[in-house]
């Protein structure tokens, strides 16, 4: 199947050790249809009074022997291809991994998590199966096989191929039923995507179902969900279970033809009793081969599936890579910035996000942009690291189009704080540390303390030890934020942007933090994205963006002089604080 052709790449790299499991298996059938051998030359000689007590017992011992080789030699064959293919699921699912990684938002955004948990869990360990079971008992098949027809043909080549018969209607019924196994094996997994998305989509928004006694409506959904889930598997299961027996009604019709013609053969003296035993007992040795041939070819269809979807996702050139051929070796130096004509649209919208956006930020100056919700801000944030990749226009940083400088050049000398802070399920320090692994305690707590997140640390249980759980599920909105902003400064990057990274703190912790960043802006081009005047008002230079377009651009004073926009939310946000610190004052004095 060409689907599995994948993996060859990664058998030859474990070449040696699949040859060394297929002299094994080989080894182990030797000496299991060697058995036979004896066992017949015992009864005939028994029955011709040939044989004496003593060379039964020392048939008896080499019987024994060859047992125990055979089951020695499996052994090894089990330690050499089961290992093996243990190992390359390894590489595979690292390589899936990888593959992951590298592929753009706009692929998350169309594969849901879990799909892809769905590849990563019972996709990988399908085609696992295939490169571990199937080839081993494939080897066993074949060998068995061999080994027993031509000891069988040596013994009366007429009992063998009257023996043989059933081969052609197993074969069509293998074929056959692994053809309904492999659709049902891929309608399971599609259905398998589908549960894990929506467990993964209620677990993470358990807080929202319950705020608004949903648990109900989503009880029904995920029963809805398990039990189509039920039903594929089931149907599955029907067609799996179709394989052994119609193997093993073949093969006992085998045994009767055998039993037979085999006995005509013995009462006119064609055939030994011995040679009649022989047969049964490699009929018997050949059982689970043919009844293997079903169970690989089931497994075959379903790697075949599996590998199919797996190689999908590999194959898939990520929307966003930079010319290997251009500047890629540069490194940036002096982070000036600047968007030419920049136009964006999302492939699912109409309207244009940004449109022919224009601007420069010099190195070391920063840049306010400030506008009403969904004006195109953060999709400026978003295109700077190349999250996103613009429709027309430049953007261009020391001169070199983003385009042409690695991903990795590009995006480390970014510190990136987005409006929805997203934190790990592992200590305070360790998701401060996140964009710089080596990063010391010291520069930890000089980051947290310049986050305006000293304080909080140190009143918890477990200061930096502390685990904030999924998504810093036991943290507030502000401390997740104020966590995201050190994780940024810990970088110490050349250019910082800040997406709306104060909408979930107050005034007075916004202030704490902009005095505490106000000397690490010093000399390093900064980004400020809010929706407050306050966070921008002391900016080298301040755009407005409405609509995807810049309306106005100047310092602060500048733009509340022109009465224009920037002046309207000003005054606007001017009148808000008034009217909450009046209503904190009169609550006060109620109270009192």
């Amino acid at each position: 199947m060409k689907e599995l052709k994948r993996l060859f790449p990664y058998l030859k790299r474990h070449k040696a050790q699949l040859m060394l499991g297929f002299l094994f298996v080989t080894l182990s059938n030797v000496c299991s249809t060697s058995v036979p051998r004896f066992v017949g030359r015992i009864v005939d000689g028994m029955q011709r009074a040939t044989i004496d007590s003593q060379q039964v017992y020392l048939s008896i011992g080499l019987i024994l022997l060859l047992t125990i080789g055979s089951g020695f030699f499996m052994y090894l064959t089990r330690r050499t291809i089961i290992v093996t293919s243990r190992l390359i699921e390894y590489e595979l699912r690292n390589d899936l991994l990888q593959a992951l990684e590298i592929q753009s938002l706009s692929f998350f955004h169309g594969n849901s998590t879990g799909s892809l948990m769905a590849l990563t869990t019972n996709d990988i360990a399908a085609i696992r199966e295939f490169l571990g079971p199937a080839i081993m008992y494939s080897a066993n098949t074949i060998t068995t096989f061999t080994f027993a027809l031509a000891l069988m043909s040596s013994i009366n080549l007429s009992i063998t191929l009257l023996a043989l018969i059933p081969l052609p209607f197993m074969a069509f019924l293998t074929y056959r039923i692994g053809k309904k196994v492999h659709d049902g094996f891929r309608e399971v997994q599609e259905q398998f995507s589908h549960l894990t998305a929506h467990a993964q989509e209620s677990f993470s928004g358990v807080r929202v179902i319950k705020a608004y006694q949903r648990e109900d409506y989503e009880y029904k959904q995920f029963s809805q969900q398990s039990e189509e889930y039920k039903f594929r598997n089931i149907k599955l299961a029907f067609f799996q279970s179709l394989t052994m027996p119609s193997m093993m009604a073949l093969v006992g019709f085998s045994n009767l033809l055998v039993l037979g013609y085999g006995g005509i053969q013995v009462i006119r003296n064609q055939a030994t009793l011995g040679d009649i035993t022989q047969f049964f007992i490699y009929l018997n040795q050949l059982i689970w081969p043919v009844a293997a041939i079903g169970w690989v070819s089931n497994l075959v269809q379903r790697a075949a599936a599996s590998a199919k979807r797996v190689g999908d996702i590999m194959d898939m050139i990520p929307s966003i890579s930079y010319k290997e051929d251009a500047n890629s070796s540069q490194h940036i130096q002096n982070p000036h910035i600047s968007f030419h004509h920049v136009t964006m649209q999302y492939p699912d919208r109409k309207e244009k996000a940004l449109d022919s956006i224009t601007f420069e930020v010099k190195a070391g100056s920063s840049l306010g942009i400030v506008g009403a919700t969904g004006s195109g801000k953060s999709t400026l944030a978003s295109l700077l690291p190349r999250l996103f990749d613009l429709t027309s226009g430049s953007i261009k940083i020391d001169g070199i189009d983003i385009k042409d400088i690695s991903l990795q050049e590009l995006r480390s000398c970014i510190g990136l704080v987005q409006q929805e802070a997203f934190l790990f399920s592992m200590s305070l320090a360790d998701n401060i540390r996140f964009g710089k692994p080596e990063a010391s305690e010291q520069e930890i707590k000089e980051a947290a303390q310049l986050a305006g997140l000293a304080q909080d640390i140190e009143d918890l249980p477990n200061g930096y030890n502390t685990i904030v759980g999924e998504r810093g599920i036991t943290l507030s909105g502000g401390q997740k934020q104020r966590t995201a902003i050190a994780r940024a400064i810990v970088r110490n990057p050349k250019i910082l942007v800040l997406d709306d990274a104060f909408s979930a703190v107050d005034t007075a912790t916004e202030e704490i933090i902009l005095k505490g960043l106000s000397t690490l802006m010093v000399n390093r081009t900064t980004i400020l994205i809010a929706h407050r005047i306050s966070t921008v008002s002391l900016c080298d230079n301040i755009i407005v963006v409405q609509k995807g377009a810049i309306v106005e651009s100047g310092t602060h004073l500048e733009l509340l002089s022109k009465k224009g926009i920037y002046a309207s939310m000003y005054e606007r946000q001017q009148l808000e604080e008034e009217f909450i610190g009046f209503t904190a004052e009169l609550t006060a004095h109620n109270q009192a």
